[in-house]
C-alpha cells in the first residue's frame, strides 16, 4: 500500500457517502413532488401541510402563529463544522467546478456584485469575503456554496429590480451565514472526510488536491450542496428580509419577487429550475414575509 492509498480510501468513502446522499435527496423530492400533485400549489391546505408549525386562515392567508419563532434567537458560528479557513478553501475549490460546468458570464456582473456587497455588509456574517457569479441561463435560478459564493442566472437577473434582486442575494447570504451546506454535508457525515481532505492540501497541484477536486466535481455533478430543506428556506427567507432592510432595500420587494416567480411558474413552469419544488409554497412565502414585514414595523413603533 502507498502513501496516497489512505486518502484514495477517503475519496471512496466520501464519494459512497454522496452517491447515498444524492439517491436520498432524488428520492424526497420524488415523494415531496407525488404529495403536492394533490393539491393545489400555494393554496392555504398546502401551506399549512408543508409550514406545520403556523396555521393559516383560509379566508384571508393571514399567518395567525410566528412562523420563524425559531430562528429569532439563533447564534451562528463554524463551530462543530469545517473552520472558516476549510471552509473557504472547499468554495473555492467547487467554484472551480461550477466555472467548468456552468456558463458563467461578465453581463450584468457590476450590477450583481453592488447589490451583493451592499447586502453582504448587512448580513450577520459581514466579514466574509463573498463573491457574486453570473451564469448564463433561460431559468430562474440562484444558488450558494460553501465560502460565500453565489450564484444568479442571467433569466432572473433579467426580470428582477435592484430591490427584487437584492432579496433574492439576501436569501442566498442567508443560507452562508447559516452554513447550510455545512450542515448538509455533516448529515451526510462527509464532512470528517472533507476536513482531513482540505488539511492534506498544501497546494494547488498534487494528487489529494486532485482528489479534493473530484470530491468537488461531484458535488456540484449531484446538485447536493443547492438542495434545502424547508425549514432551511424559511430561515433563508427570515434572515433575509432582515438583512435588506438593514442594507436599506425595500422589504416589500421579496413579495413581489415571489409573485413574479409565482406568475412565471404558472405560465411556463420550465423555466423555473427544479430546486424551487424543494421550497415552500410560493404563496405561504409570500405570507410569511407580510407577517415579517408587519413585525418589523411593529417593533420599531415600540
Amino acid at each position: 500500500m502507498n502513501r496516497q492509498s489512505p486518502k484514495r480510501f477517503t475519496l471512496a468513502i466520501l464519494s459512497l457517502a454522496l452517491l447515498l446522499a444524492s439517491f436520498n435527496a432524488a428520492e424526497a423530492q420524488r415523494k415531496r413532488s407525488t404529495k403536492e400533485e394533490t393539491t393545489t400549489v400555494g393554496s392555504p391546505v398546502n401551506a399549512i401541510l408543508d409550514l406545520g408549525s403556523s396555521m393559516l386562515n383560509s379566508a384571508t392567508s393571514y399567518v395567525d402563529v410566528d412562523p420563524y419563532s425559531q430562528f429569532r434567537e439563533q447564534q451562528y458560528s463554524n463551530e462543530g463544522l469545517l473552520s472558516e479557513r476549510d471552509e473557504i478553501k472547499l468554495g473555492n475549490t467547487i467554484h472551480l467546478e461550477v466555472q467548468k460546468r456552468y456558463k458563467i458570464v461578465a453581463d450584468g456582473q457590476a450590477r450583481l456584485n453592488r447589490i451583493g456587497q451592499r447586502i453582504a455588509r448587512a448580513s450577520r456574517r459581514p466579514g466574509l469575503a463573498y463573491q457574486f457569479h453570473v451564469i448564463r441561463d433561460k431559468e430562474l435560478n440562484a444558488f450558494s456554496t460553501p465560502g460565500g459564493h453565489i450564484y444568479v442566472t442571467t433569466a432572473l437577473m433579467d426580470i428582477a429590480s435592484d430591490d427584487q434582486l437584492s432579496s433574492v442575494l439576501a436569501h442566498e447570504v442567508g443560507h452562508v451565514v447559516a452554513r447550510h451546506s455545512l450542515k448538509t454535508l455533516q448529515q451526510t457525515q462527509m464532512l470528517g472526510g472533507i476536513a482531513d481532505l482540505i488539511g492534506s492540501v498544501t497546494g494547488i497541484a498534487g494528487d489529494t488536491a486532485q482528489q479534493l477536486g473530484t470530491l468537488a466535481a461531484q458535488l456540484v455533478g449531484s446538485g447536493l450542496l443547492s438542495v434545502h430543506n424547508r425549514e432551511e428556506e424559511r430561515e433563508a427567507d427570515f434572515l433575509g428580509v432582515h438583512t435588506m432592510a438593514k442594507a436599506g432595500y425595500d422589504t416589500e420587494a421579496m413579495i413581489s419577487m415571489f409573485q413574479k416567480i409565482l406568475n412565471v411558474g404558472e405560465r411556463d413552469s420550465s423555466l423555473l429550475n427544479e430546486l424551487f419544488s424543494d421550497h415552500p409554497a410560493v404563496q405561504e412565502r409570500i405570507d410569511n414575509t407580510r407577517y415579517e414585514i408587519d413585525h418589523m414595523r411593529n417593533s420599531r413603533r415600540r
